[in-house]
């Protein structure tokens, strides 16, 4: 039996890595290498219907998701920590931009809104005002339209703005959850303006830890994780949609990541607040993890 075409760049040049067995279904999934593009993606995919709301209270695949909390006060979550490490590298960006007046800043896949909520606390960035936009779908999507004010626009909507909308762009751990990534990204690189910005994470599936692990890296759940990067497959796709990689160095971001997954063990959480307080641990878990090694990406001033 043949493997699928690609759902990145549609080669027939693909091939079974393994199977691995869903964390909360009853399914065998299959991994499957691109050589053509280099993405591991996940078949079959178990379809949207996963994301309710009990997957984002955490009984779900990722025991680690907490929206309530999120959404609830996002201060009082570790993940203030890489919210404002994204504030920080979207500040460095366009404190070397001419742009004047408002940054427009669009949030793909806001979740439970805990960056919108930041952003329009911290009110700025690089001094200058915001305008602040979100995409999801699902409850947390209308709460943060009906109940807390925010501009958040299904695809209909998005696909309506006039290109070069936006100056950033954030996807924070969202394409690795979609089947077809490329529709999505060439959507957001007609939404950036020239020079704009897209802050995007994902896991490293070409990372010290995963090259170890291989499927049973901990990234590798199949149920919700169906499109996985490495660096250079990233790069190819930006490539493919208009946009140019762009390597940024987290901090903040990094010791979010390391401590939620410290989120069931209060004591080892206590002692990695400390260790995380020293920038050569940071240094060395981005290393170990490729936090910093996958790309965002950056408009360029003229397209092809």
């Amino acid at each position: 039996m043949s493997s699928p075409a690609c759902r990145a760049c549609g080669s027939l040049h693909t091939s079974l890595r393994g199977t691995r067995r869903g964390r909360t279904l009853p399914t065998e999934f299959s991994f499957h290498d691109c050589a053509d593009c280099g993405l591991l993606f996940v078949e079959p995919f178990a379809g949207f219907e996963l994301y309710d709301d009990a997957y984002y209270r955490g009984k779900g695949p990722d025991p680690f998701v907490d929206y309530e909390t999120e959404y609830r006060d996002w201060r009082a979550t570790d993940r203030r920590l890489e919210l404002a490490d994204l504030h920080r590298l979207a500040g460095e960006h366009l404190r070397g931009d001419p742009g004047r007046g408002s940054v427009r800043w669009l949030d793909f896949g806001c979740g439970a809104g805990a960056l919108l909520k930041f952003l329009r606390d911290r009110g700025d960035v690089a001094g200058r005002p915001l305008e602040l936009a979100g995409h999801d779908v699902g409850s947390y999507a209308n709460l943060l339209r009906d109940r807390d004010g925010f501009r958040i626009l299904d695809l209909e909507q998005l696909a309506a703005e006039p290109p070069g909308t936006y100056d950033i762009v954030s996807m924070i751990e969202v394409i690795e959850h979609l089947p077809a990534p490329v529709a999505p990204l060439r959507a957001i690189s007609r939404l950036l303006r020239p020079g704009g910005l897209l802050l995007l994470t994902t896991g490293n599936l070409d990372c010290p830890v995963a090259r170890r692990q291989g499927l049973d890296f901990g990234y590798c759940v199949p149920e919700i994780h169906v499109s996985l990067f490495n660096p250079a497959a990233l790069g190819r796709l930006y490539r493919a949609v208009g946009l140019e990689p762009r390597n940024l160095r987290y901090r903040d971001t990094v010791r979010f990541k390391a401590l939620k997954n410290l989120r069931f063990r209060p004591g080892l959480r206590l002692a990695a607040r400390a260790l995380l307080s020293l920038p050569p641990v940071v240094r060395a878990i981005d290393g170990l993890y490729g936090v910093s090694a996958m790309p965002c990406a950056v408009k360029p001033a003229t397209t092809p």
